[in-house]
């Protein structure tokens, strides 16, 4: 089955993205230090896909949670009607506005369907240089566009889906909106409309540090 559970909790609060890994450390901390929160282990960063991602949705605190994620989100929410974080200098009692869940089938479409891509870092220490190398605008999207399509197979692989058809993947536009530093390193942050044959949850992220509010995906009607 190619169906994926999604828990998305919105609350009323207003978070700035400087904020959000605040917010994780207050979830972390409440949810008596789950993996699932984290995602860690005992050997240090679990690299796998984070079933449990925190983000700012129109400018409010969100979380997302995916499977089994989505089932530790609500047993959180459930357990802790009082919950209070401390956002970097202000300290905020945060009101769940909208618990939502639903299911998305996963699954590869002979219709392509279109997404807009926020805060997308494709790029690490390796391929970052080979992407400066390349002189074309063409080439660069190309390679981009190869990165897509992996960075949807491991998002994929992570919610426990197989994808049956060859994943075709097409970059509309593409624009370079800074760096971002994350763990300490600069990475470039690009803002993407994209186009494939995959139907896609909103809201999941895509790319490097999603947990945090990176490459996070809306589709485009």
């Amino acid at each position: 089955m190619n169906a994926v559970r999604l828990v998305t909790v919105l609350f009323k609060n207003r978070i700035s993205f400087e904020e959000i890994p605040f917010f994780r450390g207050c979830m972390i901390r409440m949810s008596g230090n789950n993996d699932l929160y984290h995602n860690h282990n005992d050997l240090g960063f679990n690299y796998v896909y984070p079933l449990i991602q925190y983000k700012s949705i129109k400018g409010c605190a969100a979380i997302v949670g995916i499977n089994k994620g989505g089932e530790a989100v609500e047993q959180l929410i459930d357990l802790n009607k009082q919950l209070v974080c401390q956002l970097g200098n202000r300290k905020v009692e945060m009101e769940v506005a909208t618990v939502r869940s639903e299911k998305v089938f996963v699954t590869c479409d002979e219709n392509m369907q279109t997404y807009a891509l926020q805060g997308w870092l494709p790029l690490n220490s390796m391929n970052y240089r080979e992407y400066q190398c390349l002189e074309s605008l063409s080439e660069r999207v190309n390679m981009l566009e190869k990165i897509l399509v992996g960075n949807v197979l491991s998002f994929a692989k992570g919610v426990d889906v197989f994808l049956d058809s060859r994943v075709i993947c097409k970059i509309l536009e593409l624009k370079n909106t800074g760096i971002v530093f994350y763990k300490d390193v600069g990475l470039m942050s690009f803002s993407v409309v994209f186009r494939i044959n995959v139907v896609l949850p909103d809201f999941i992220g895509l790319g490097k540090a999603v947990s945090i509010n990176n490459g996070v995906i809306t589709r485009i009607n």
